[in-house]
């Protein structure tokens, strides 16, 4: 019986392809006849952390006999390094690594007043970045306003109430894809788990996220979000919607470092 990939729950089909790159790399090295000591202790120690892994949810599918031909590399013996190496920490890493810390932020929506003369910083609250998988990610934990100045969020059954606004970014670089990646969610509108990716501009010292978003059916919105380095103490965040063919700036936040963080 074939199921229909939508039916099987994401863990047991991440196993399952596991182990069908586990198939793969087998057949390599029974090909080319592999001796190598290290070579096949590679092997086994990637064995041994995708089974720990994923072992409480283990699926066991049988794959069909036709051979397979791996495009992770054109020597065999080196995907479990190549694994490794493109897992690591660069120095496109060590941009959000520089960010580590607490910081404070005052930002103002230009909607509201398109005079940036006029516009007034009415948005305030903290960022806290922390390393996550030795500076591989980092995790960046919002909150927005106060005890005092508290937003309207939507709840079950119909019914809004008055929180602190919290959100929760996580930032990385894909060494595969050379992209600069992240992923955001807040307490405030919207159901989804927005996905963006960016490029970096070395001498504005700027990367520009690009997202795409659908609140609600049929209206979709592209964003692009503007983290421009000021310094070690202080970055920008400037958010940008597109109309027609052109991107129109909605808000800007000026973030600076707490002293002794």
């Amino acid at each position: 019986m074939n199921i229909p990939p939508a039916a099987i729950p994401g863990r047991v089909l991440h196993l399952a392809q596991h182990f069908k790159l586990l198939s793969m790399l087998m057949k390599i090295l029974v090909m080319r006849k592999i001796n190598d000591i290290n070579i096949l202790r590679t092997f086994f120690s990637v064995t041994c952390l995708m089974t720990a892994a994923f072992f409480p949810t283990a699926l066991f599918a049988q794959h069909n006999q036709d051979t397979v031909k791996s495009n992770l590399t054109s020597n065999g013996g080196d995907i479990g390094q190549q694994m490794f190496d493109y897992s690591r920490p660069g120095k496109y890493h060590q941009i959000f690594a520089d960010l580590v810390g607490s910081w404070t932020f005052k930002g103002r929506r230009f909607p509201l007043n398109p005079d940036p003369s006029k516009a007034k910083f009415d948005l305030f609250g903290t960022h806290v970045w922390k390393p996550f998988a030795e500076g591989r990610c980092f995790t960046v934990d919002m909150t927005f306003g106060d005890s005092l100045h508290k937003m309207r969020i939507p709840i079950q059954n119909g019914k809004t109430k008055e929180v602190i606004g919290q959100g929760i970014a996580i930032e990385g670089y894909d060494n595969v894809k050379k992209k600069f990646v992240q992923v955001y969610i807040t307490n405030h509108i919207g159901s989804d788990i927005s996905f963006w990716e960016g490029s970096y501009d070395l001498t504005t010292r700027t990367i520009t996220f690009d997202c795409k978003e659908e609140l609600v059916p049929g209206l979709k919105d592209e964003i692009r979000e503007l983290l421009i380095i000021v310094d070690k103490d202080h970055y920008t965040l400037e958010y940008y919607h597109k109309e027609n063919k052109d991107y129109v700036k909605d808000t800007e936040v000026i973030c600076t470092r707490i002293k002794g963080e």
